[in-house]
Parts: C-alpha cells; structure tokens; sequence
C-alpha cells in the first residue's frame, strides 16, 4: 500500500484522524522502510536482534510490535501538526498494546513507548527520529549512517 501522506498512515494504524489538521512535508523522497526506518528505536531493535536463538524460536526474528515502529517511523517521516503528532503517538501506542496482548505489561510497556515518542520525537530536537525527519532527506535518497537499520 503507497501512502501519500500522515493522514493516510494514521489511518491505518489507528482509524480515525482529523482531515483537517493535515499539513504535508514536500519534495521528500517516499518512506522506505529499509532506509528510513530503524524499526524500534532507542536501541529496543538492536538489543531484540542480540537475544538468544531460543528467544527469536518462540517469538519471532524481530519484535512481535516493530510493524507498529516502522508504522510510526512512517507517520514520523512525514511530520505534521502537533495534533498527529498526539495522533502517531497514542496509535503507536494500542497498536503495541494490541501486538503484546491486553495485560497490564502490555499496557505498560505501550505507554512508556508513547511517553518516550512524546517527549524525545518533538520536532525542535536535531535527532534522526524526531517528528517530520523526513525534511533531511530533501534532495537525496542515500541514509546518514547513523539512521542504517542494524537489525
């Protein structure tokens, strides 16, 4: 499925956005998630990668939850108003809830994910994963290298 914007994104992750609040980044490349994605950042990714044979056999070669991350990335690329911003966030959110399971580790390991986006995504920040990153691919299609997916 080609996303054309946040709005598109949001979504189909979360099911409901305000049409209104859309405001598109343009002349950026299209998300990829290979180049523009990370998977789940702040390391949770790479320390998955790092596990134990026997934990990739019963759980899977990545995350149960990275589809919501690099769903997230994808909403994170192409930035928008502080409301989508919310919007990314909370759906991150139940869709990590949702991937884990409805129990309270779930629910907590969801919220700490949405409050870590919250804080450490603002657009303000000069960090590789912060809301509308995607303007810093305006003009090129190579990765910076400190965005290559190590997973």
């Amino acid at each position: 499925m080609a996303y054309k914007c946040t709005h598109d994104i949001l979504r189909s992750i979360s099911g409901r956005i305000n049409a209104d609040l859309w405001e598109q980044i343009t002349d950026i490349p299209e998300f990829e998630p290979a180049k523009h994605s990370d998977g789940c950042s702040g390391g949770m990714s790479a320390a998955y990668a790092m596990l134990p044979d026997w934990v990739h056999g019963q759980f899977g070669e990545t995350l149960p939850w990275r589809h919501c991350c690099v769903e997230h990335d994808r909403a994170y690329y192409y930035g928008g108003t502080r409301g989508q911003k919310r919007a990314a966030d909370e759906a991150l959110k139940s869709c990590v809830a949702s991937a884990v399971g409805e129990d309270v580790a779930a629910l907590l390991l969801s919220e700490a994910m949405r409050i870590a986006v919250t804080i450490g995504g603002q657009p303000f920040f000069s960090t590789p994963y912060r809301w509308g990153y995607g303007e810093d691919f305006r003009g090129t299609e190579g990765l910076p290298a400190e965005r290559e997916d190590k997973t």
